[in-house]
């Protein structure tokens, strides 16, 4: 096969010629083609590669590949003014882009934007509430705002997420995780210097602990009364996280009668008591019944013990 015949066919693979009527450039398949093919002089393929260029930019990989298949240096400084030449050649100019129309306002009205919806939910502390909470950004002229970066802050309360961008009608969503304070729950947003709050109640969760107070102190597994005295014990309900909830059903049931008796229990809405009396020397357990739950406890009468102490006056 001639030379010729093989520069022909490159520049049909090449697409012919090129925009402005030129040869066409030659892509890295027909350079690695016309070096297997081992019909070209090398300086025809110099030749070739300075009059029709290149199509792509070579990397180390291509020229290393290039070598194997019998490049010589000559041709690689070719390749590489070729690569130059592509560099710095300006590119075709472009059409100026059409104006841009003025962007609308971006600025939040502090009197147009606010919450929508999700405000003033009730739920017990710790709980997830059922409705989002969605807040509205809108400029003065009562357009909504999109892609506007909205923070939240939650006071005994946890959002999720923190900061979101505001939809095309102008809305942010948020999930709302109440705290564990009985009480008040608090939100805040912020946009730009703008800030809004809403409020929600957080209600006691359901009973999960008995509390019962000898005295001033707490007391859990044991305790101690003296003979000769009675002993008042208050009983109180909490949650899981210690808010107060209501009592109900308070009862109370001694193991051994002998040693005490339980002779009076009283409560309201909130607490309870249960009055011991104390008979004879020894230990036994007492049960605190309320709110479905027991309490079990120790409590031990000490023989010879002065008369009208006890261990919670």
């Amino acid at each position: 096969m001639s030379a010729l015949l093989v520069l022909l066919l490159a520049m049909q693979a090449g697409g012919g010629r090129g925009e402005r009527g030129g040869p066409a450039p030659l892509r890295k398949s027909d350079l690695v083609r016309l070096l297997s093919g081992s019909v070209m002089a090398p300086a025809e393929l110099r030749q070739l590669v300075r009059r029709n260029c290149l199509t792509f930019d070579p990397t180390d990989r291509d020229r290393h590949d290039f070598r194997l298949l019998g490049a010589d240096a000559a041709l690689l400084a070719a390749v590489d003014d070729c690569a130059r030449r592509a560099a710095t050649r300006p590119a075709p100019r472009q059409p100026p882009p059409p104006p841009r129309p003025p962007p609308p306002s971006s600025i939040a009205s502090a009197t147009r934007s606010g919450f929508l919806s999700g405000g003033g939910q009730r739920g017990s502390a710790g709980a997830q509430l059922p409705r989002a909470l969605v807040f509205e950004a809108r400029d003065s002229a009562g357009t909504p705002l999109s892609r506007q970066a909205v923070a939240f802050t939650g006071i005994n309360a946890r959002i999720e997420p923190a900061a979101a961008l505001t939809d095309a009608a102008g809305q942010a969503r948020v999930g709302v995780t109440l705290g564990e304070r009985a009480g008040l729950a608090t939100v805040i947003a912020s946009i730009g210097v703008i800030e809004k709050q809403v409020a929600f109640n957080v209600t006691a969760g359901a009973a999960a602990q008995l509390v019962v107070l000898c005295g001033q102190a707490s007391v859990a597994t044991r305790f101690a009364i003296r003979p000769d005295s009675s002993v008042t014990l208050r009983v109180s309900a909490q949650d899981g996280f210690a808010n107060a909830t209501p009592l109900l059903g308070l009862r109370a049931a001694v193991a051994d009668a002998r040693i005490f008796r339980v002779v009076r229990v009283a409560q309201d809405s909130v607490s309870g008591v249960v009055v011991l009396k104390p008979d004879q020397p020894g230990t036994t357990s007492l049960a605190v019944i309320a709110n479905g739950m027991r309490q079990y406890l120790t409590v031990t009468v000490p023989p010879r013990a002065a008369p009208g102490k006890t261990d919670c006056p």
